[in-house]
């Protein structure tokens, strides 16, 4: 069972001579096991994905990529997973490892562009595999400690995982203006903040912290501290943007953030 590569040519080019300059990542460091990692289109993200498979760990043969779900709803702590044995990308086809954890549902992880996003990057290391989830939020601290240690259960240290998630989206757009029209500078020092609390392990006040801001992806993010946290990985803060460097619009914004485990 094979998932489609929907968002080509659309969210990221199409062609496999324009992809591959963009998703082909030169090692520099080669050190990092997990992140947080923004899942907007490439114009926007590509620079952040390519900081965490630019310092990838040679031991890394496979990647697991947990992102919310933006086109079905989930119930808290839910975990949708899917069947597919390989997924398709310009770059060429990746084995695909299903997960077998919490309801399957096809169709929810073909839709989600959260873990599309990922796949291009993936392909361009040759022989690497990638299995994905959807949790789209907890119930509580607990719950996503209880998540964390299932998940840890479910891969080995051959795996890297990647938390997607865009950061505060702010403005009219939105709906999301607490500080009125001049907050650009407030809220990308927030995100630092939170993308800190991530870093060091803090994934309880970080979950608290935003899931208030319209960070999505936050569930994800604070799981994946979590697990950091619980086999000892060291955390920090990578890049930070937003979508107002391409556009210019600091009244409708999103912020990105990356953050790195080794």
């Amino acid at each position: 069972m094979e998932r489609y590569a929907r968002f080509a040519g659309s969210w990221y080019p199409a062609g496999k001579d324009e992809l591959m300059p963009i998703a082909e990542c030169p090692m520099r460091d080669g050190e990092s096991r997990f992140a947080v990692l923004p899942h907007s289109g490439l114009m926007f993200s590509s620079t952040h994905i390519r900081e965490y498979f630019s310092s990838l760990s040679d031991a890394i043969t496979r990647i697991l990529i947990i992102s919310p779900s933006h086109y079905y709803y989930l119930e808290p702590d839910m975990i949708v997973s899917a069947r597919f044995t390989s997924s398709a990308t310009p770059i060429g086809n990746i084995e695909t490892m299903p997960m077998n954890v919490g309801t399957v549902s096809e169709d929810a992880l073909q839709r989600e562009h959260g873990v599309e996003m990922f796949l291009p990057f993936i392909a361009a290391k040759k022989g690497m595999k990638v299995s994905y989830l959807l949790l789209s939020s907890l119930s509580s601290e607990k719950s996503g400690m209880m998540i964390a240690d299932k998940i840890l259960s479910l891969i080995d240290e051959h795996t890297g995982v990647i938390a997607s998630s865009d950061f505060t989206h702010y403005g009219p757009s939105y709906d999301f203006m607490p500080y009125g029209k001049d907050a650009y500078g407030r809220i990308m020092a927030e995100d630092d903040r939170t993308a800190d609390l991530l870093a060091n392990g803090e994934a309880e006040e970080a979950w608290r912290e935003g899931k208030e801001r319209t960070i999505c992806g936050i569930a994800p993010a604070a799981v994946v501290s979590a697990m950091a946290k619980r086999i000892g990985l060291e955390g920090k803060r990578g890049l930070g943007s937003s979508s107002a460097d391409t556009t210019g619009d600091r009244e409708n914004f999103v912020s990105y953030r990356t953050v790195l485990w080794r």
